[in-house]
C-alpha cells in the first residue's frame, strides 16, 4: 500500500513539472537557458518525456503545430540530444528501469524534438524587442540573422514561410542579415522601407527622419504604397538602391521627394552599434543631440559660443559625463553644473577659482 502511494505521488510530481514546463514553453520570452534547462529534464528519464508527450496530445500542440522542415545539418547544429551515451555502469544500476515500448520512446523523442524546434522557432521568430534608454543588446533571430540594438528602441519581429519582416517603431538597429533568396528581409520604419537579403546595414528611426545605411552588401529602399515592390522581384526604376558606405536621410512628416543616396563612411555612421560615438567635425550641439537621445543623464548647453563649436574625436556613447567633462576642459570660460541627472554647460561665473577640467583639445 506504502509502495503504491509512492509510486502515484511521484508520478503526479512528474505530471505537476511536465504541466509548468508546458506552460512556460508557450511563453514568447522564454530564454535559451531556460529551453537548455528543458531539455535538460527530458532527459533525466523516460517517464518526462512520456508525460510531457500525454501533455501535448491532450492539448493537440504536436498536431496542430507547423513545423519547420530541418535538414540534417540544422539539427545537429540546433538540436541538443535528448538521450545521454555512454553512462557508466554503475549509474545505469541506479537509475531505475521503467519499461516503455520502443515504438513509443521514438515517436516521443521525435515529437518533442520537433516541439522544441518550434518553441524555438516561435520565441525568436515572432517576438518584440525593447531596450530601455543607455541599453544596448544584441540578438540573434531564427533565422541566423543578428541584430544590434541601440538604447531606447522597440522592434517587433514578424517571419513567415514567405518573408522576414521587422517593424522599428522607434530607435536604432544593426541589421546583418542571414542569406535566404526565397524570404526576403524587409525593415518597415515608419513608412520607409528597406529590403536586404544578405547584408549588413543600419535603420535610425528619430521623431523626424529615418536613415538607412548600408555597410556591406546591397539595400533597395522604397517610400509607402511601394512596399509591396520589395515582397517580389526589386524594381530599381522605383526603389533606391543603396551599396556600401552609402546612405539616404528621409524625412517623416513632410511631402515625399525622390529620393537622394549620398556616400558616408558606414564605420563612422555605424560606430553606435558597438557603443560608440565618432564625431567628425559635427558641432557640439549635434553631439549632445546624439548623447542625449541614448543616455538617461543629460547635457545641457546655456553658453551659446560653446553649441557651435566643431570636434572631432571618438566617445564611449553611453558616457556623457566625460564628453561634457571633455568639451569644458577645453575652453577656460564655460564651467560644467550638475543636478540629478543634468549636467549643464554654463558660462564660468566671474572670479571663479575653480580651475578648468582637463581635458583633450578639439
Amino acid at each position: 500500500m506504502a509502495m503504491k502511494e509512492h509510486d502515484e505521488g511521484l508520478q503526479q510530481s512528474v505530471s505537476d513539472q511536465a504541466a509548468e514546463w508546458f506552460i512556460r514553453l508557450r511563453d514568447r520570452d522564454l530564454t535559451m537557458a531556460d529551453r537548455r534547462k528543458f531539455v535538460r529534464w527530458l532527459k533525466q528519464a523516460p517517464s518526462h518525456i512520456a508525460e510531457f508527450m500525454r501533455l501535448c496530445q491532450l492539448y493537440g500542440r504536436v498536431k496542430r503545430a507547423k513545423v519547420p522542415t530541418l535538414l540534417p545539418d540544422d539539427v545537429a547544429s540546433n538540436v541538443i540530444p535528448l538521450m545521454q551515451r555512454g553512462l557508466a555502469p554503475s549509474e545505469e544500476a541506479e537509475r531505475p528501469r521503467t519499461f516503455v515500448p520502443r515504438r513509443f520512446m521514438v515517436l516521443a523523442a521525435a515529437c518533442c524534438l520537433a516541439l522544441i524546434g518550434v518553441i524555438g522557432y516561435m520565441a525568436l521568430s515572432s517576438n518584440t524587442i525593447e531596450t530601455r534608454i543607455g541599453e544596448w543588446r544584441r540578438v540573434q533571430l531564427a533565422d541566423g540573422s543578428r541584430l544590434s540594438v541601440g538604447p531606447n528602441t522597440l522592434l517587433r519581429v514578424e517571419f513567415s514561410d514567405g518573408f522576414r519582416r521587422v517593424h522599428l517603431q522607434r530607435g536604432e538597429t544593426m541589421f546583418e542579415v542571414s542569406k535566404d533568396a526565397s524570404r526576403p528581409f524587409i525593415v518597415d520604419a515608419a513608412g520607409v522601407f528597406a529590403r536586404a537579403v544578405g547584408t549588413r546595414f543600419g535603420v535610425d528611426h528619430t521623431d523626424d527622419s529615418v536613415r538607412v545605411t548600408v555597410a556591406e552588401g546591397k539595400v533597395a529602399v522604397v517610400q509607402g504604397g511601394q512596399a509591396p515592390l520589395l515582397e517580389h522581384d526589386v524594381d530599381l526604376r522605383v526603389a533606391t538602391a543603396l551599396e556600401k558606405d552609402e546612405g539616404v536621410e528621409i524625412a517623416l512628416n513632410a511631402p515625399a521627394i525622390p529620393l537622394r543616396k549620398e556616400k558616408v563612411d558606414a564605420l563612422t555612421e555605424l560606430a553606435w552599434a558597438s557603443g560608440q560615438l565618432s564625431l567628425q567635425q559635427e558641432t557640439v550641439a549635434e553631439a549632445v543631440r546624439e548623447f542625449n537621445r541614448r543616455n538617461r543623464l543629460q547635457i545641457v548647453i546655456e553658453d551659446a559660443g560653446v553649441a557651435d563649436l566643431h570636434l572631432c574625436c571618438i566617445f564611449d556613447a553611453s558616457d556623457p559625463e566625460t564628453f561634457a567633462r571633455t568639451i569644458v576642459g577645453a575652453s577656460e570660460d564655460v564651467e560644467l553644473v550638475r543636478t540629478g541627472d543634468t549636467l549643464r554647460i554654463v558660462s564660468r561665473r566671474a572670479g571663479s577659482a575653480e580651475p578648468p577640467a582637463p581635458g583633450k583639445p578639439f
